[in-house]
Parts: C-alpha cells; sequence; structure tokens
C-alpha cells in the first residue's frame, strides 16, 4: 500500500489531484514546449551566462532553471502557486548541490515578491497562458525586469480552430481551458502591449503521434523511466499510467491544430 499525505495512492486520489501536484508527485521534470531545444534557444540567443539572474516563472518543479545552471552556471529564482511543486524543486535543486543558486518559494506571477530591475532574463515558457490575469503578471515582470533584459518564452498557439469536443477534452484533463483565439497573431500582440520589442522568433507546427505508440511510451515511462513511479508496485503503476494516459490522450489530439513559437522579447 502506498500512501501520500496520509492517503492511499489509488486511481480516485490520483484523479482528484490538479494537473500541477500530478506532476509534482511524480516527480516528473514539466518542461515548457520544446523541451531541451528550447531552453538551448533561448541560452544561445539570449546570451545567458554565469553572470545571469533568472526568474523562472510558474517554475513547476524548475526544469528550466536548473537546466540553464547547468548549461551556464546562472542563478535563478523560481515561483509557482503549487505548494508540492515547489517542495519538488528544491529536492532537485539540492540534488544538484545548487541551493544557494536556484531558489524556489511558492508565490503568484501578478503579485512577485521581487524588487524592481532585479532579473536579467525571465523564463517564462508557455506560463502566461496559464495566468488568468496575464495583463498583470507582464506588467509585473516587466516590473523586476532590467533595462534590456530578456523574457524566454515558448507559446503553443492555433494554426487552424480547434474544435469544442478538442477544447473540452483539454479542459477535462487539466481543467484549464485554452482559447481557440491564441493564435500566433495574439501572443505577439500580446507581448508587444508591453512595449517589449521582439527580437528572436522561430516557429515550428504540431502533429499529433499515433495513439498506439503514445500508449507505448507512457507506459515506458511510468514503468521504467520515472524516477519516483518505476519503484511502485503494479497495482500503484498502472493507477498512475491511466490518470497520465488521461491527461495525455487530449493533449495529443490537439497537436493537429497547434504550432509552437519560440519568442524573446527584450525590455527597452
Amino acid at each position: 500500500m502506498i500512501e501520500h499525505d496520509d492517503k492511499v495512492i489509488t486511481p480516485e486520489y490520483l484523479r482528484s489531484m490538479s494537473y500541477p501536484d500530478f506532476v509534482a508527485l511524480m516527480k516528473q521534470d514539466n518542461t515548457p514546449p520544446g523541451s531541451a531545444y528550447t531552453v538551448n534557444y533561448w541560452i544561445e540567443h539570449a546570451g545567458l551566462s554565469n553572470h545571469s539572474v533568472l526568474l523562472d516563472l510558474a517554475c513547476s518543479t524548475g526544469y528550466s532553471s536548473r537546466y540553464c545552471f547547468s548549461k551556464t552556471g546562472s542563478s535563478a529564482e523560481g515561483i509557482d502557486i503549487s505548494e508540492m511543486a515547489i517542495s519538488t524543486a528544491r529536492e532537485k535543486a539540492a540534488a544538484l548541490g545548487a541551493e544557494d543558486k536556484l531558489r524556489y518559494q511558492v508565490s503568484d506571477a501578478c503579485s512577485l515578491p521581487f524588487s524592481n530591475d532585479t532579473f536579467t532574463h525571465i523564463l517564462g515558457g508557455c506560463n502566461f497562458a496559464f495566468i488568468q490575469d496575464r495583463e498583470k503578471a507582464l506588467a509585473e515582470v516587466v516590473r523586476v525586469l532590467k533595462p534590456e533584459g530578456i523574457i524566454c518564452t515558448s507559446n503553443f498557439y492555433y494554426r487552424t480552430p480547434p474544435s469544442e469536443e478538442i477544447i473540452n477534452g483539454v479542459y477535462n484533463a487539466i481543467g484549464f481551458r485554452p482559447d481557440p483565439e491564441w493564435t500566433l497573431q495574439y501572443w505577439q500582440d500580446f507581448f508587444a502591449s508591453a512595449d517589449l520589442e521582439l527580437y528572436h522568433e522561430k516557429n515550428h507546427e504540431l502533429s499529433s503521434q499515433p495513439r498506439d505508440e503514445l500508449k507505448k511510451n507512457l507506459l515506458s515511462y511510468v514503468t521504467a523511466e520515472n524516477e519516483y513511479t518505476r519503484h511502485l508496485d503494479e497495482t500503484t503503476q498502472n493507477a498512475f499510467y491511466e490518470r497520465y494516459l488521461a491527461i495525455r490522450e487530449p493533449l495529443n489530439d490537439q497537436r493537429n491544430y497547434q504550432g509552437v513559437t519560440i519568442q524573446l522579447w527584450r525590455k527597452k
């Protein structure tokens, strides 16, 4: 019998968890769209170095800031509203012996606990889409960013309008309803509205993975690759697999309508 927070891990318990908490429980790296490719693009084109001071916005388990630290020696502050995600981010930083360079705290992107002009770079990923008052969050990000500082993003956008069935499937999977109006132009206009300058952009079209291949890969991940779930008993592994599949299938279905835009925005 496997427990978490004094509760037995059952399919019902896993289904009751929020998407961020489920990811954190698995100690999974919740990566930006494009994963390491995207972060390497940020490092190369935004000039990250051991002198860079990063804000990992809505950092989840801290993948982006850890990756930048491992490649450049940069320091970072990470914030997220999920206590479980922050706990996991701290554990992963400690495993690197990087507690003095990578610090994480529970905080809201719309009320950042930092002084003006603190950071050289903001690692934003696709997180502005998940923030309800994203205009306020963007204003906060610009406030704490140094002049000439860079916001690094990697946003999903819709190339063609998805059906209501697709949108509902995503909402049921992760508790978040994407907006079909989030086109490439939407994101360009959103960041430009804060008087930011776009100086690097790379766009990629997405396509869905065959369903049998998706299932095979997820089963392998849960049973053999994930650092936490691979040590669990078969019944508990199956519970994780079913929950993870219920998340990933709707997200995979919408990929035929999506692209990813990697953008770097400079504060004037």
